[in-house]
């Protein structure tokens, strides 16, 4: 590793991206330094610092995988804390504009849980296999350094009210979708970043029931992907620990779901199959139904910036927020940090390493970005630049290779890898696939599946 002042490394957040990245900076520094807003200590249900963890999550293969490689047995961890690890399309059921993908067999996985539970697991195994001090119940008031690098942040206790400033050698911010680094940077004497932002709208409402199965069971797993061209409304029903599962209803703007428990089944009712609608209806309700709004995909432009400070990154929601009707944000931020990993591990805290992680972090988060946005400038009253001739060129094909995943499996498996973020939107455009594009759907599978 290259020569350089490692003694102490600083994580703003300890969500999933900050337990990531302090994971990753404990292989380099003597002292990392991790702080949230929230009382970790306390026994909460919903951390208040994480509002949308009361929502469903997936989370992608892909997404697991790097977090393994970072987080050594945190996978197994999970599964004894009681996610589910499904197969996809095998054991998950997704229903696009055109019908449902086949249940092909295949190696790619979702992991189904609550993000509590989610970031729970990770969180204690980073503080538990690591040398990190936690500093749990404080507020990030800003940075410390200049322009041209960072040298720690000042905190402020959310009990005491007092403010104290630490220093460090390297910084991460991983503040999630309500950061506010580009006022903190502003304040350092930076230019104003600007943001890029593509909001359909979306809304979500989910209530948590109780499958009422016996040991052994498992509540189905169910996506219905949201017509954006149509009635943009879609639903998820997916298993989670402790024999319960988690129901969301989504729309879009113009066909946002409401938020009463008396409406939840009823717009359930209303969604392209009635399968989500039947397997809520002997179910019993644990808590009442919460909505979120604000979904919109946003990614802060940090290349236009002059110059980016020496030791700081940015990671996670803190850098680009996606819709996360796409399910692509955990998966996204775990890439993040598999870059921040990488590059320390081949440069220490060389001059320069900062910018260079923080363009890998926007690389790694350009194909969500893509697959989110290019969906999402589709809908009607999207607020945003709508989609380009390239771009619609894109969509048809899009459409096209989900019309045909509908009756070839081996296209299903295809697409499936794109959505999971295990391969990149290329892989959609080899031969074998351009092919099965111009060959159209299967009709003898399309007529048995509509029987």
């Amino acid at each position: 590793m290259a020569e350089g002042p490692t003694r102490h490394a600083l994580v703003l957040g300890a969500g999933l991206a900050g337990s990531l990245a302090a994971a990753a900076l404990s292989r380099r520094f003597d002292q990392v330094t991790l702080v949230d807003r929230d009382d970790l200590a306390a026994d909460v249900v919903v951390r208040k610092g994480i509002p949308q963890a009361r929502q469903s999550h997936l989370l992608m293969g892909a997404g697991a995988r790097a977090m393994e490689d970072l987080v050594p047995g945190v996978l197994a961890d999970l599964r004894d804390a009681g996610a589910h690890f499904l197969k996809a399309p095998t054991e998950v059921a997704f229903l696009t504009k055109y019908g449902w993908l086949p249940h092909a067999p295949h190696e790619e996985y979702v992991v189904c849980c609550s993000r509590d539970l989610l970031d729970r697991v990770v969180r204690d195994r980073v503080l538990r296999r690591h040398r990190i001090d936690l500093v749990a119940a404080h507020d990030v008031v800003g940075l410390l350094g200049s322009p041209t690098a960072v040298t720690g942040a000042v905190l402020r206790s959310r009990g005491a009210g007092a403010s104290r400033t630490v220093t460090a050698d390297f910084v991460v911010a991983a503040t999630g979708r309500s950061s506010r680094v580009a006022l903190w940077l502003h304040d350092l004497g930076l230019p104003q970043v600007p943001d890029e932002v593509i909001d359909a709208g979306t809304a979500y409402v989910t209530r948590i029931f109780d499958a009422g199965l016996s040991s052994g069971g498992r509540p189905p797993a169910i996506v219905m992907i949201a017509n954006v061209t149509g009635d943009a409304v879609g639903g998820v029903l997916l298993p989670i620990e402790n024999g319960l599962m988690t129901a969301t209803m989504i729309g879009m703007r113009g066909s946002e779901p409401p938020t009463g428990d008396d409406e939840f089944l009823a717009f359930a009712k209303q969604l392209p199959h009635p399968g989500i609608a039947d397997a809520l209806a002997e179910a019993e309700p644990v808590g009442p139904a919460r909505g979120f709004r604000g979904l919109a995909n946003r990614r802060s432009r940090f290349e236009a910036l002059p110059v980016w400070p020496e030791r700081f990154v940015t990671v996670g929601d803190a850098a680009a927020v996606l819709n996360p009707a796409h399910a692509h944000g955990m998966s996204v931020a775990a890439f993040g940090v598999a870059e921040l990993a990488a590059a320390i591990d081949r440069m220490g805290n060389a001059p320069g390493l900062a910018r260079r992680v923080q363009r890998a972090v926007r690389r790694r988060s350009r194909d969500a970005w893509d697959l989110s946005v290019s969906d999402d400038r589709r809908h009607p009253q999207v607020l945003g630049p709508r989609p380009g001739p390239a771009s619609r060129v894109q969509n048809r094909y899009a459409d096209r290779i989900t019309h045909v995943a509908t009756t070839r499996p081996e296209v299903a498996r295809a697409l499936v890898n794109v959505i999971a973020l295990a391969k990149p939107v290329s892989a959609l455009l080899t031969p074998r696939l351009l092919w099965a594009a111009a060959r159209g759907p299967d009709q003898r599978q399309r007529l048995e599946a509509d029987k």
